[in-house]
C-alpha cells in the first residue's frame, strides 16, 4: 500500500499535470478521506519549466529502508514505512533530467476490518 502510493504521489507527467497536487490526486484511493483533504489544501506546485520544455515524466525508483529509531513498532491500526525515493525526469525526445533523492517517511492507518490507508507522508 505504502509502496503504490508514494509511487503515484511522486509520478508527474508534463503533458498532463499542472504540478504534484496533481499526482497527489490521482494517490486519493490509498490515502485517508483526512489526508486527502489536507493535501488538496496544500499549493499545487508547478511543473519545472524544462520538464514542459521536454515534455517529460518521472521515472520514480523506490528502495524500502528500515524506519528510523525511534519510529513507533507497527501495531494493528498503525504503521510506518520508509521509502528511499529517486526521481529521474526523462523528456519524450530523448532529454535525461538530473535525478532527485529524497526520502519518504509514511505513516498508514486502519480502523478495525478496514484497509489500511496513508495518513501522512513527509520527506526529507
Amino acid at each position: 500500500m505504502s509502496q503504490a502510493a508514494v509511487q503515484v504521489m511522486w509520478t508527474v507527467d508534463a503533458a498532463i499535470d499542472r504540478g504534484q497536487g496533481d499526482a497527489y490526486r490521482r494517490a486519493r484511493p490509498f490515502l485517508t478521506p483526512e489526508y486527502a483533504a489536507r493535501s488538496d489544501a496544500q499549493p499545487l506546485g508547478a511543473v519545472p519549466s524544462a520538464w514542459r520544455d521536454h515534455r517529460a515524466y518521472a521515472r520514480v525508483r523506490l528502495a524500502p529502508q528500515t524506519p528510523e529509531d525511534g519510529v513507533p513498532p507497527d501495531n494493528a491500526r498503525t504503521a510506518h514505512r520508509q521509502w528511499e525515493v529517486t526521481v529521474t525526469p526523462v523528456g519524450r525526445d530523448g532529454w535525461k533530467g538530473p535525478s532527485t533523492r529524497a526520502v519518504a517517511f509514511v505513516t498508514l492507518t486502519r480502523g478495525a476490518g478496514d484497509a489500511w490507508r496513508v495518513s501522512g507522508v513527509t520527506t526529507a
